[in-house]
């Protein structure tokens, strides 16, 4: 099986309000006068911050606004309202995401053993307690949730790829892979209460998925 391409990914929708303050922005910075204390990104960047720490409560504007040291006048700059910056905070992930997926699906060029074994040192990198945080927030947000299943999706069929190549028929490739993807999502949602695994660890366990099976 060969893993489909990364779908390009989604372009983050602002308000109309939001676009219009970008621009006026933009052309502020350019004219060497004034401009609001934190940008469109800034504000984002801090809510995932913040939605990490502390969890899906914690996204009220003026909780947002003390976290961030600003009035609620910067929040409505850039934003119509709480459910405009969730959007954004949605967006951000998965554009994020699909860089996690198109690094999976640029391995392709190398050797299958090297890349299992990219694999799994993309589980060490991964920012597992934000991860863990959106999953769990994809529970009441649907949009999220379409972000995390797709993921999920990706990476099974990139993995179910690299095991056919390595010989196993359909079936094995498809239980070894689903293996794999349910690992990697323990990993994230144990990090706090077990050992976090190094590199070589997790390389030890992708080798005893991924060793031949014993005719």
């Amino acid at each position: 099986m060969t893993a489909e391409p990364p779908r390009a990914a989604a372009t983050p929708r602002r308000s109309r309000k939001a676009e219009t303050q970008q621009r006026d922005s933009a052309t502020t910075a350019r004219t060497g006068g004034r401009t609001p204390r934190l940008s469109y990104e800034d504000w984002v960047d801090g809510a995932l911050a913040l939605l990490a720490r502390e969890g899906p409560s914690a996204l009220r504007i003026p909780r947002l606004c003390a976290e961030l040291g600003v009035t609620k006048g910067s929040f409505y700059w850039h934003f119509d309202d709480i459910g405009r910056l969730e959007e954004a905070m949605a967006d951000h992930w998965i554009t994020t995401q699909a860089r996690v997926i198109a690094d999976l699906a640029a391995v392709d060029s190398i050797p299958v053993e090297q890349r299992i074994e990219a694999m799994g040192a993309l589980l060490v990198e991964r920012n597992w307690l934000v991860e863990a945080t959106v999953r769990e927030w994809s529970r009441t947000r649907p949009q999220v949730a379409d972000a995390v299943r797709e993921l999920d999706r990706r990476i099974f069929q990139v993995i179910q790829s690299a095991l056919a190549e390595l010989g196993f028929d359909a079936e094995a490739a498809r239980l070894r892979a689903g293996a794999m993807v349910y690992l990697g999502i323990g990993f994230i949602h144990g990090h706090d209460s077990l050992p976090t695994p190094t590199s070589e660890q997790i390389n030890t366990v992708l080798a005893l998925l991924t060793a031949p099976e014993r005719s």
